[in-house]
């Protein structure tokens, strides 16, 4: 029996927390948003395309050559670069403006997935499920919803299509199922690996539905399914057909080696340093695991229930497995996964506390007596490492909001703004620059980024003598960052006729000597 203290501070507990975590998300998601994290590569590209869009009335990314096709057009969709667009040509270009869009998809991921949630368990599962993902340092759900990029609106949209699909199941009509996978499809053209996970657990859950559970009819997957394929295929269709440069061979083939770098990497390291992130301490303490063959065994019995879990299951397992067996190992692409398995590994903790009951005087003083085994003591101490699971994250999650690192691209914006000519040519691998400022810049091929990166992950040929722009050309600046550092994509040899004019945090701008 609960000691009517402890009941008493555990029903004011379950009565605020839903107040208390929506508080901390809103702080969260908007303050400092233009400071922290400071922009970077993939957020840069993917905000020169808005930029473009807004300015100049093309879906591409640009450079002073021209028009650059099959770049962050593919890294994120239409759902982000348009209503970004939208907000430069309302509120200004601007970072903030940018990054207000993607706020707004996670404080309406986070409202959907408590939703979800609360559909397996209630209120007090769907407060501790959010609240482990929003801390978890592998999901990343704060800083990633902080920035522009794919993952935090397409989780809303799975997260949407998966609420208004299980709440209904086999009661759902035909025009809520398409909807479900319209959803769907909306979700995959944000961000194309939530496809590889998404179609085929509904095209498995079709076939379990059919040989094993039998409980739902077969449109509550088929409909779905294919309305998902629509979407999907569809846009497929429009950035071949209509966004890109050359004839449909030609698109098709550059589009081709776009996903092929970082979609379908088959590397014995790049396994096993997947397996390391997903078994590591920073994906829910250790727990992923556990909680994952406790998925299993939730989806196992014949009923509604279980094969409601099941669907959560095959999304997770299908993200996880492409993942770890052909993805380039960034946690990123291992996003949906992780934040959806805080629904199981919620759920575990829920079952082993009984429902997160326990008597906190009679735990106590079972661990002052030294005995471990004793049921209370158990749940108290499991009870005592979920507030450590939820409580440390969130702490070091606000602790750069609060104080954000020096502003690094703003400041070397700031210097080219008021040191270097609008005309002059400036050379550079650092998109976030080409977004803040309005200078003339000049890019590497999009095609040399696809061997930067299987160079650094999966041991590819390096760039050495691939990219001679700057011997050639001698831009009037050369502004080399972290990415063409990282890249070393401009070596010394092609930098003699240049010195060093400023360094900027890891800015480095270099203006060319002689004529």
């Amino acid at each position: 029996m609960s000691s009517p203290q402890s009941s008493s501070y555990a029903d004011t507990f379950r009565h605020y927390w839903p107040l208390l975590l929506g508080a901390v998300l809103l702080f969260l998601a908007f303050y400092n948003l233009s400071e922290y994290p400071t922009t970077w590569f993939d957020e840069g590209a993917h905000l020169k395309v808005s930029k473009a869009l807004a300015q100049k009335g093309i879906y591409a990314d640009y450079d002073v050559d021209g028009v650059r096709h099959y770049g962050a057009t593919l890294g994120v969709g239409p759902t982000v670069l348009l209503p970004i667009a939208l907000s430069f040509k309302i509120l200004g270009v601007g970072l903030w403006q940018a990054r207000l869009i993607v706020a707004l998809y996670l404080i309406g991921s986070a409202v959907l997935f408590f939703r979800l949630a609360r559909h397996f368990g209630g209120n007090s599962l769907a407060g501790v499920a959010l609240a482990l993902a929003l801390g978890s340092p592998a999901v990343d759900w704060i800083l990633l919803g902080r920035q522009v990029l794919g993952e935090v609106p397409a989780l809303f949209f799975v997260v949407a299509a998966l609420s208004l699909w299980l709440t209904a199941w086999e009661k759902a009509g035909p025009a809520r199922l398409i909807v479900v996978g319209v959803l769907f499809g909306l979700a995959a053209i944000t961000k194309s690996q939530f496809f590889i996970a998404v179609a085929p657990a509904v095209f498995l859950g079709w076939i379990l539905n059919f040989i094993y559970y039998r409980t739902a009819p077969h449109r509550v997957y088929l409909l779905p399914g294919v309305a998902l394929g629509v979407v999907y295929a569809g846009w497929q269709a429009a950035l071949i057909l209509f966004l890109g440069p050359g004839t449909l061979v030609e698109n098709y083939a550059t589009y081709r080696e776009a996903i092929a770098s970082a979609a379908t990497v088959f590397s014995p390291e790049l396994v096993r340093r997947g397996l390391a992130e997903l078994l590591s301490p920073s994906a829910y303490f250790g727990w992923l695991a556990p909680a994952f063959i406790y998925g299993l065994v939730l989806s196992a019995p014949r009923t509604r229930a279980a094969q409601q879990w099941s669907v959560l299951w095959l999304i997770v397992a299908m993200n996880l497995v492409w993942y770890v067996v052909a993805s380039i190992s960034w946690v990123r692409y291992a996003f949906l996964a992780l934040a959806l398995m805080a629904i199981f590994v919620a759920q575990l903790f829920y079952d082993l506390t009984n429902g997160f009951q326990f008597d906190l005087r009679a735990g106590w003083q079972a661990l002052r007596q030294g005995t471990l085994l004793n049921l209370n003591a158990l749940r108290l101490a499991l009870a005592a490492w979920l507030v450590v699971m939820v409580a440390l994250p969130a702490l070091n999650a606000v602790r750069p909001v609060l104080l954000p690192p020096f502003n690094a691209p703003q400041a070397i914006t700031e210097y080219l703004n008021q040191h270097v000519a609008a005309d002059a040519v400036i050379e550079t691998w650092e998109p976030e620059i080409g977004f803040l400022a309005d200078h003339q810049f000049h890019f590497p091929p999009q095609s040399l980024l696809y061997k930067a990166v299987l160079h650094q992950w999966a041991g590819g040929p390096s760039l050495e003598g691939q990219y001679t722009y700057v011997a050639e050309q001698q831009p009037d600046y050369v502004l080399v960052g972290l990415f063409g550092a990282y890249t070393q994509i401009y070596p010394a040899a092609q930098l003699q006729n240049y010195h060093t004019e400023i360094v900027i945090g890891p800015y480095t701008l270099l203006k060319r000597s002689t004529p």
